[in-house]
């Protein structure tokens, strides 16, 4: 990149879940994955500026992004927070993304969240080149994305991607005392099935991925090891389970299936119980997770919501267990020769499901893979991300 860049260019590995997006930018391997709430709220006015330094503003800029949109993409153009910014203040007026009823290739969010992050790290890629920005900048943005299983075929794929690509889109971001306007153009976006890119991370994966298996299973296996065998795919999300077969490289579409199940279930069956026990009490996904993620700042509420979760997270795991088991018999006809569990969902679920499916999976005469914690979350943005490199977009990185 040169100083006063005339048009940036970004390719994008963008798992956007119903609750974080995790976004690669494949040219900028050192970021690694970055993660955003998939929640905004619609503003009816600019919130007060609380810092006038430029730097300070542009580094903080994705936790406090503020911007005003005007796409014909989404069903209201308007001003938005996004992210942390639309999550720390109460719940009136934020949206998440509908993990009931949704379809998520119909989801506002998919494009709102994804449009304030390319306008944000623009205005930090022209920051950091010249200690400046200008009042007007333009991005071109190759992008890989994915959507449900259940959801995905060649219309809802077709219509998310035109929803990017056939509109150009304007980002107007408030940037302390400035407004920043950005011209969002897409020129490529491929939309695969969830669980599909997470193969491509599995069969590039690290020694580290494979370490609990080796040990369990008394191998050493690595990822090419992978690449022959007929794996049934469940990455546990938030929203929902993915329950995705492959047969050496490539998916088996017609075993590929969704269902909605995952932690984000077992959170707003929590929810409502806190609800009923915190009379007057009103919160989010968001909300809910944060006070589990940091006891010490939310300690009043941390306990209550730790023991909430703990008993309707029991009932999502045997839902998504008897869900593996059945779609192995009557789906993958017992063919199945690894389970691979990843996604968020994997992490809180273990403890409940893991040594049930290795016995499980010793009488089917097959082997069980659980991506490690360091993995679970990021194995679509990490698939995505090999799959920009060394086949959708390796000619595009090239010119970058």
């Amino acid at each position: 990149m040169t100083k006063n860049q005339e048009v940036y260019t970004t390719i994008l590995a963008n798992d956007i879940g119903n609750d974080k997006m995790k976004i690669r930018e494949t040219e900028s391997p050192e970021l690694g994955v970055i993660k955003i709430e998939s929640a905004y709220r619609k503003l009816t006015m600019v919130p007060e500026i609380q810092e006038l330094d430029l730097k300070k503003n542009v580094v903080n800029l994705l936790d406090n992004l503020v911007v005003n949109i005007t796409s014909s993409s989404i069903e209201r153009s308007g001003l938005y927070s996004i992210g942390k910014k639309a999550t720390d203040t109460s719940k009136a007026n934020l949206y998440n993304m509908d993990i009931e009823t949704g379809k998520k290739h119909e989801e506002d969010f998919m494009l709102i969240g994804t449009l304030g992050f390319v306008a944000a790290r623009t205005i930090q890629k022209e920051f950091e080149l010249s200690g400046e920005v200008r009042e007007s900048l333009t991005t071109s943005v190759y992008m890989s994305t994915a959507i449900p299983a259940s959801q995905h075929n060649a219309i809802s794929a077709r219509a998310l991607e035109e929803r990017f690509t056939k509109p150009t889109h304007i980002v107007i971001v408030f940037l302390g005392e400035k407004q920043i306007t950005i011209n969002i153009s897409f020129k490529k976006v491929k939309v695969m099935k969830e669980g599909v890119p997470a193969l491509y991370a599995i069969l590039e994966g690290d020694e580290e991925m494979f370490e609990e298996f080796n040990v369990e299973n008394s191998s050493e296996w690595n990822g090419s090891d992978f690449a022959d065998k007929k794996i049934m795919h469940a990455d546990i999300g938030s929203g929902t389970t993915e329950y995705v077969f492959t047969n050496g490289v490539n998916p088996v579409s017609d075993r590929c299936t969704g269902e909605r199940q995952g932690m984000g279930h077992a959170i707003a069956e929590a929810i409502k119980l806190m609800e009923k026990k915190r009379e007057g009490l009103s919160i989010n996904r968001q909300q809910f997770s944060k006070y589990i993620e940091r006891p010490d700042e939310f300690p009043k509420d941390s306990e209550v919501a730790k023991n909430l979760l703990s008993d309707t997270r029991v009932e999502q795991a045997d839902n998504i267990f008897k869900s593996i088991t059945n779609k192995n018999k009557n789906i993958m006809s017992n063919e199945t020769e690894v389970f691979a569990v990843y996604g968020g969902g994997s992490i809180e679920f273990k403890e409940e499901m893991y040594e049930k499916l290795k016995e499980y999976a010793k009488k089917e005469n097959a082997k069980v893979l659980w991506i490690p914690k360091g993995n679970a979350v990021t194995m679509n943005a990490d698939g995505l991300n090999n799959l920009n490199i060394n086949l959708f977009y390796a000619e595009e990185l090239k010119a970058i």
